[in-house]
């Protein structure tokens, strides 16, 4: 990326006198191998630098912004849903309710009013057969 940068900055011409660089070779006039810059080069790239960190630090806020609107969007989409179905799962609640009640009427309405006699004939009835069973039995 540095080097795609001092490319950039360097092959662009200004009309009076373009910025100098020149790339050396280990054990040449300089004691290391690299580039080296002239002044004008130099000052286009550290005043560049400013406004390309400024255009990158604008962009990435921008994605970022777009990115929380969405993740807003997708969880207030969220929080209507589970409101929705909260709500369609407390109208069945409410039926269910509802529909026990009326079967429990329905069953009261029903059912015989004086328990009491056919538990009483039941028992007399269950007694009486035992009774004649018993007889016939021992009888042979």
């Amino acid at each position: 990326m540095l080097l795609k940068l001092l490319l950039t900055f360097s092959l662009s011409a200004n009309a009076a006198e373009p910025a100098k660089f020149s790339i050396l070779e280990y054990r040449q006039p300089a004691p290391f191998a690299g580039v080296i810059f002239d002044e004008k080069a130099m000052a286009k790239m550290l005043a560049d630098f400013d406004i390309y960190k400024y255009s990158c630090d604008i962009k990435t806020d921008y994605q970022l912004k777009i990115q929380k609107e969405e993740y807003e969007f997708k969880l207030k989409d969220l929080r209507i849903e589970h409101k929705a179905l909260t709500d369609e799962y407390d109208l069945f609640i409410i039926q269910k309710d509802m529909e026990i009640k009326a079967l429990s009427t329905s069953l009261k309405k029903t059912s015989p009013r004086h328990k009491w006699l056919y538990f009483a004939g039941g028992i007399l009835i269950g007694t009486a057969a035992s009774y004649g069973a018993y007889k016939v039995i021992n009888e042979r």
